[in-house]
């Protein structure tokens, strides 16, 4: 369970790496905004990315949130995390059903509703 003090301290670190993971896919480098995005998956969330990716969307939600303690506070910075790796890889399949699950399950488990997330989704759907 994430202390409420670190909380705020999780969102600016990511949107640090997010404003770095703009720049360098500016700069078109790709392999290194997605390195920023694993490294901060595995620093902050206790999971990496080649582990998300490995299992099934089905049962990602479970897996998270029993083996790795999830809250929806995790799920909202994964759901940062995920849309904006998708963006540098859109056609990987399974990343996009992945971050569509995780978009769904914070839309649907969230008391804060967020235009972003719907336009996200939408975004990827289309």
């Amino acid at each position: 369970m994430i202390r409420k003090d670190y909380i705020q301290r999780y969102f600016d670190e990511l949107a640090k790496v997010l404003a770095a993971v703009l720049q360098l896919k500016e700069n078109q480098k790709p392999i290194e905004a997605e390195e920023k995005i694993n490294d901060f998956s595995t620093d902050y969330l206790g999971v990496s990315f080649e582990e998300i990716l490995s299992i099934e969307k089905e049962s990602l939600i479970t897996f998270l949130i029993k083996n790795k303690e999830f809250t929806i506070t995790h799920f909202k910075l994964l759901e940062d995390l995920l849309y904006h790796k998708y963006l540098i890889n859109s056609s990987d399949d399974n990343l996009k059903n992945i971050t569509l699950e995780v978009l769904k399950y914070t839309s649907e488990n969230d008391t804060d509703y967020s235009f972003e997330r719907m336009d996200r989704m939408d975004q990827i759907l289309n």
